[in-house]
C-alpha cells in the first residue's frame, strides 16, 4: 500500500470521528481510554487517484501527551470479491514498516517525517513524545510517488485498515478505515 497507506494510517491512528465519502469510510473503535478527538478528517479525491497527488484536511486535538513507549499496531487487508463473496486478504509486514506491523510510534514518526511533519503546529517540535494540543491543516497536499503502470495495477483496489495505538499494552486509539485507490 506504500506511502498512501502510511499517510492514511498515521492520520487515522490519532483521530476520533466518523467520516464518509464515495468509498472512504473512517470509524472510531476507541474505548474509554481515548487520547484524541478529530473534528474533521477528509481526503480528496475519493477514490484516491494513484496518478495524482491527494489532499487531506483535518482538525485534530490530542487530549494528553502520547508517551515515547506507545506502540502502533496496523493491520491492512486488500478487499477481494470471489464469486460474489468478499474476502479480506491480509497484507503482511513488509520491510518492517509497510503493511500489518507493530512498531513504536516514535519509530513510525521518524520513518515518515516528510509525510507527518506538516500536521504539527508551528512552534511544536516534531517527534516524540507527541504533545497534547491541536494538530492538522487545511488542504494539505500529499505527493503520491510515481510507481509505474504495473505497480499501479497491483496496488489499485479497495483496502480495509485497522489501527490501534497502544500505551502500556492498552488501546488508547482504535480506528478502521476503508479506502479505494485507482
Amino acid at each position: 500500500m506504500g506511502h498512501l497507506g502510511v499517510i492514511l494510517g498515521l492520520f487515522v491512528v490519532l483521530y476520533g470521528a466518523s467520516v464518509e465519502a464515495k468509498f472512504f469510510k473512517f470509524e472510531d473503535c476507541t474505548g474509554k481510554l481515548r487520547i484524541a478527538n478529530a473534528k474533521r478528517f477528509e481526503i480528496q479525491p475519493d477514490p484516491v487517484n494513484l496518478r495524482k497527488n491527494m489532499t487531506i484536511s483535518l482538525d485534530l486535538e490530542i487530549l494528553r501527551d502520547v508517551p515515547e513507549g506507545a506502540m502502533l499496531k496496523t493491520r491492512y487487508y486488500k478487499l477481494k470479491s470471489v464469486f460474489g463473496v468478499n474476502i479480506d486478504v491480509p497484507i503482511p509486514c513488509l520491510l518492517g514498516k509497510f503493511g500489518s506491523c507493530t512498531i513504536s510510534l516514535c519509530k513510525y514518526l521518524r520513518m515518515f517525517k516528510e509525510q507527518a511533519e506538516p500536521l504539527f503546529p508551528e512552534g511544536v517540535e516534531y517527534g516524540c513524545p507527541l504533545k497534547a494540543g491541536n494538530y492538522g491543516g487545511e488542504n494539505m497536499e500529499i505527493q503520491i510517488p510515481d510507481m509505474g503502470s504495473i505497480a499501479r495495477l497491483i496496488v489499485s483496489g479497495r483496502y480495509r485498515t485497522e489501527l490501534d495505538l497502544l500505551v502500556e499494552g492498552k488501546s488508547v486509539a482504535c480506528y478502521r478505515i476503508l479506502a479505494e485507490m485507482r
